[in-house]
């Protein structure tokens, strides 16, 4: 006698996560999208019109998951569990509205976060690392400067409840973006908003260069009683004080960032090579931590025209720099005889160009501010090779004649 097959009951076919997706075996039948029953009392969704329902089942569902927590749970919502799916599928939506790279879905997009960060003030989601990137997106650069200021002060304080919904949010307005920005690094420090201010912060400069640079071309084409009337409604707010600032603390958030994580210049650098790569998890200090950042954030760098030029130029300039240096290393038997010797110049000197890079920001600046067909940097090195080189003749000089005597 052959043995039995246990047939699956209807009970464990329904808890399949599937089972709403295959629906029913056999033929199709009209059933509620909430219980799945069927019946011939069902009524059609005027919206989709594709979903049936039995209005008993539909209004308790929007009486007990819905309409209850957008009016007595806003604040709080990932607190309520049934709200939890809501928020995940609305927050797919703003992502995917903001990878549209369009002016109406990054608005869209931005809408949606900011609402969701309004309707889950301790923000389980995380959006606090996405909402500041898409801001700036939208040149909403005060509000992405408040926003992240908030963040990164009133929600440190040991005694902030982000369930008293009586306490202040998000109200940090104003702020000035040229303040000390020390309060973002140490042990409070988040890769996420100090590469986000940073990026702020090089948005500014490049709109500083391209100011001085157009005043000192209408300065030579057009009438004095012109140029003159234009410096005075643009750039007299614009002073060497803010630029100096700028300046500073851009290479103090990013040597912040390089301690924090070693990777963030390396995919910034390569981030065409990574921008398929979604990390479904990260720690501290890893690849993924920067891979998630290149997520939220790249589309801002990639689309302020000049910072992403002025970070490749200091790149540019301390490769030049550096490149005799690398090519005596590569003669010396330390170097031969160690772990790396295989390397290639131009890997060494990538590798080098990105570690000094920092060093060499400020002839980056001065750089992109020269209207002179040779750049200042190019002048700078030319300048101090014939310095060593007199230097260097002069020793010889001075040795020949010690011999002599």
């Amino acid at each position: 006698m052959a043995p039995q097959t246990k047939q699956p009951s209807q009970a464990s076919a329904s808890d399949s996560p599937h089972s709403t997706f295959k629906g029913t075996r056999g033929r199709l039948h009209h059933r509620c999208g909430l219980c799945h029953k069927t019946g011939t009392k069902l009524s059609k969704c005027a919206g989709c019109q594709t979903i049936r329902y039995f209005v008993g089942t539909i209004r308790w569902s929007i009486d007990q998951n819905t309409t209850n927590a957008f009016e007595t749970g806003v604040g709080h919502f990932w607190g309520i569990f049934s709200t939890r799916s809501y928020m995940r599928a609305r927050f797919d939506l703003a992502d995917a509205l903001r990878r549209l790279g369009t002016l109406d879905g990054v608005t869209e997009a931005l809408d949606h976060l900011r609402d969701m960060v309004r309707l889950c003030r301790s923000d389980n989601l995380g959006l606090r690392d996405l909402v500041p990137p898409v801001m700036l997106q939208l040149d909403q650069d005060q509000e992405c400067y408040d926003f992240i200021k908030w963040w990164r002060t009133e929600a440190q304080r040991n005694d902030y409840d982000f369930g008293d919904m009586d306490l202040p949010y998000l109200n940090v307005k104003d702020a000035n973006v040229l303040e000390d920005v020390r309060y973002l690094i140490g042990n409070l420090g988040h890769v996420q908003h100090i590469s986000t201010v940073m990026l702020l912060k090089l948005k500014l400069l490049v709109d500083i260069i391209n100011i001085k640079v157009t005043r000192a071309l209408l300065a030579g084409r057009l009438p004095p009683e012109l140029w003159k009337r234009t410096e005075l409604q643009v750039f007299v707010a614009l002073s060497v004080f803010a630029q100096k600032t700028l300046q500073d603390h851009i290479k103090l958030l990013a040597r912040a960032l390089q301690d924090s994580n070693e990777h963030f210049l390396h995919l910034i650098e390569d981030a065409d090579d990574h921008l398929s790569e979604i990390p479904e998890h990260y720690s501290n200090g890893s690849f993924e931590e920067i891979l998630l950042l290149l997520q939220h954030s790249y589309p801002a760098w990639w689309q302020h025209e000049g910072v992403l030029e002025l970070v490749r130029s200091a790149k540019s300039i301390a490769g030049k720099d550096s490149e005799d240096e690398i090519a005596d290393l590569m003669k010396t038997a330390c170097f031969k005889n160690n772990p790396g010797s295989d390397r290639s110049k131009e890997e060494l000197l990538n590798d080098v160009s990105l570690n000094r890079l920092w060093g060499y920001f400020d002839d980056a600046v001065e750089d992109a501010m020269s209207l002179n067909a040779d750049r200042p940097s190019d002048v700078k090195r030319e300048t101090l090779r014939a310095m060593m080189a007199a230097n260097l003749e002069g020793e010889d000089d001075w040795t020949s004649d010690d011999q002599s005597e």
